[in-house]
Parts: C-alpha cells; sequence; structure tokens
C-alpha cells in the first residue's frame, strides 16, 4: 500500500535527524567507546526510559477511543514485563539495561541513584521534562512526540549500535537482550504508533502540528546525544589533539 503524504512528511523529518548518525553513535559502532563510557551511558539513558511506561500512561489515561488505549496498555505491559514480545518472554525492560549497565561494570544501584545524586546531565534532564510535557499535551501531539519521534527511531540505532558490543566490546548475547528485544518490539510500537497518528491527526492543521512535533522529538533526542558526546568524548579527542 503507498504511504500517504502525510506519512512521508513524518518519515522525512525523523530521516534528516536520525540519532543513528550522530558523533556519540558513530564512537560507538566504530569500538570509539569503552565499558566504562557505556556504563555511562546506561547511567542517563534508565533515567530517561525508566519514566517511558508512565508517559505512556498517562497518555492512556486522556486517550479517547478503544483503539487508541489498548496499544498505548499493550506498549506499557510489555515495558514493565507483563506481557511477552518479539518471541521474547516476559521482562521489564529498565531490568534489562540495569543487566547490561552490570556487564559494564556499573554499580545497578549507581545507576539507579544518578539522579538523587545529581550526576544527569542536563541533557538529559532536558529531555526528560520535555517528554513529561508531551505526556500531557492531546493525544495524537503526545503520540507523535513519544511513540513516533523517539520510540520508531530505536530500532534503526540499534540494528548499527548492537552488532559492534558483541565484536568490538566483547559483550556476551545474554548481555545484550535489551538491544536484541528492543530491535523487534520497537519496529512494532513505532509502526502502530505511525498508524494511530494518522487516524487521530484528521485535519490539515493537526498534521502540520505532528509534523512539528516529530521534528522537535528528533532534535530533543540528538541533545541528549550531545551531552553524552560533550560530557565523555570531546575533552578524550581535545586532550589527544
Amino acid at each position: 500500500m503507498a504511504k500517504s503524504a502525510f506519512r512521508r512528511e513524518i518519515e522525512s523529518a525523523i530521516q534528516q535527524r536520525h540519532s543513528k548518525i550522530h558523533p556519540f553513535s558513530e564512537a560507538w559502532v566504530s569500538g570509539g567507546l569503552t565499558k566504562q563510557l557505556l556504563g555511562e551511558w546506561v547511567k542517563q539513558h534508565f533515567h530517561y526510559v525508566s519514566h517511558f511506561p508512565w508517559w505512556c500512561g498517562r497518555v492512556y489515561a486522556d486517550a479517547e477511543d478503544q483503539e487508541t488505549r489498548a496499544f498505548l496498555v499493550e506498549n506499557v505491559m510489555e515495558e514493565e514485563g507483563f506481557a511477552e514480545e518479539g518471541g521474547f518472554p516476559a521482562a521489564k525492560h529498565t531490568d534489562l539495561l540495569l543487566d547490561f549497565g552490570e556487564a559494564c561494570g556499573m554499580p545497578r544501584k549507581e545507576i539507579e541513584d544518578a539522579q538523587l545524586n545529581g550526576e544527569l546531565l542536563p541533557e538529559t534532564l532536558g529531555l526528560q521534562s520535555w517528554c513529561y510535557r508531551q505526556s500531557h499535551k492531546p493525544t495524537y501531539e503526545a503520540i507523535a512526540a513519544l511513540v513516533v519521534g523517539l520510540e520508531s527511531q530505536v530500532p534503526q540505532i540499534y540494528k548499527r549500535t548492537t552488532p559492534p558490543l558483541i565484536e568490538k566490546y566483547g559483550f556476551t548475547e545474554d548481555e545484550i537482550v535489551f538491544f536484541r528485544l528492543h530491535i523487534v518490539a520497537d519496529t512494532e510500537h513505532g509502526e502502530r504508533g505511525f498508524q494511530t497518528l494518522e487516524r487521530l491527526a484528521d485535519t490539515d492543521a493537526m498534521k502540520a502540528t505532528a509534523i512539528r512535533i516529530v521534528d522537535e522529538a528528533t532534535g530533543m533526542r540528538r541533545l541528549y546525544l550531545d551531552g553524552l558526546y560533550n560530557k565523555f568524548l570531546a575533552p578524550r579527542q581535545e586532550a589527544a589533539e
């Protein structure tokens, strides 16, 4: 089936600033990080994705139609480990991320307490705040932001960054389940998010707003990666020069 003009515009907005291409992502793919730096990524990433089920639950509370509510509650159940997905056993996604963090040498409690201890980067806090604000917007705007603009990017990002975890960093398959799961699960979530957004944004004004929000989401994810790059990689490159 041919894609609608609206769908093509949304996809174009994502691809123009997709986080699969970013200096931090390139360093990851090329083997330019270390397990310690990957652990620092987990510390920041945990405090973004751990809130995701709550944000989706907040959108669910305001959604007016059953089809949208069903999509959102399924997403939450999978994130929280109450349902199997993509052929993987049910598992709380953040537990899998913490498992990977431990494989990087980062203690679980250190990851969990990072915000309490003032260790989150301003850009991570900015992404948190932006997502919180979007979760209180009208349903189509929230889905444009959280599911389409952010979550739908994940499969393409992890398809690039997962193979090097085995090939360049020496992790085992058991240690990278978090990434394998999200390549499968977020492909489905993203597609359903696109379909839901196309169904809900049924006026020209709503479509224009949705495209703007998707574009904004891509910018927020890149700013989050900018924070990681500027904190952990830029100083090393400057020192090497």
